[in-house]
């Protein structure tokens, strides 16, 4: 899919790269995220969670906090949205998104890790249901297809897989 690409919403994902496992504090010139997500693999397919707030399913992740790295937003976020504590995730991307009515172009850092079982997913607030979706597979009406994008281009195949806290 060619990029920029627009939701129904009015956002769309501007631009996408893959990078190695470097830190974005450490590339020449990157802006710094604001955010981080996450594409968690299992079985060739990924979780995508129902925001309460934004009435949509996406992927985990969320702001970085104040002093925060990308990588540890990403596992917490990981942690408050799905349950998930995994023991490590993978810079794999930087994408830039624009939101309906803003101007502002926000820079996320997307990680991906590949489970070696199923987790337990665990309803909260923000997340108040879960599906598991086959990134190869269509978009369905109430899927964020920004963050299907970020799916298919980031689903993890090919490292060791990582393994998850009871």
């Amino acid at each position: 899919m060619e990029l920029p690409m627009n939701d129904t919403r009015g956002g769309s994902l501007v631009s996408f790269a893959r990078l190695d496992d470097t830190p974005f504090e450490i590339l020449d010139g990157a802006v710094a995220p604001a955010c981080s997500l996450v594409v968690v693999g299992w079985d060739q397919r990924v979780p995508v969670g129902f925001n309460v707030t934004r009435q949509q399913w996406e992927l985990p992740g969320g702001s970085l906090e104040a002093g925060e790295s990308a990588h540890d937003a990403a596992l917490r976020e990981l942690v408050e949205e799905t349950g998930i504590r995994a023991d490590r995730v993978s810079l794999v991307a930087r994408a830039e998104f624009m939101f309906a009515g803003a101007s502002t172009r926000h820079v996320a850092a997307v990680f991906a890790v590949l489970l070696i079982r199923a987790p337990n997913l665990v309803v909260n607030d923000e997340m108040n249901d879960f599906e598991w979706w086959d990134p190869t597979g269509e978009v369905w009406d109430g899927l964020s297809p920004l963050d299907a994008e970020v799916a298919r281009r980031c689903l993890p195949r090919e490292n060791p897989g990582a393994t998850v806290e009871p």
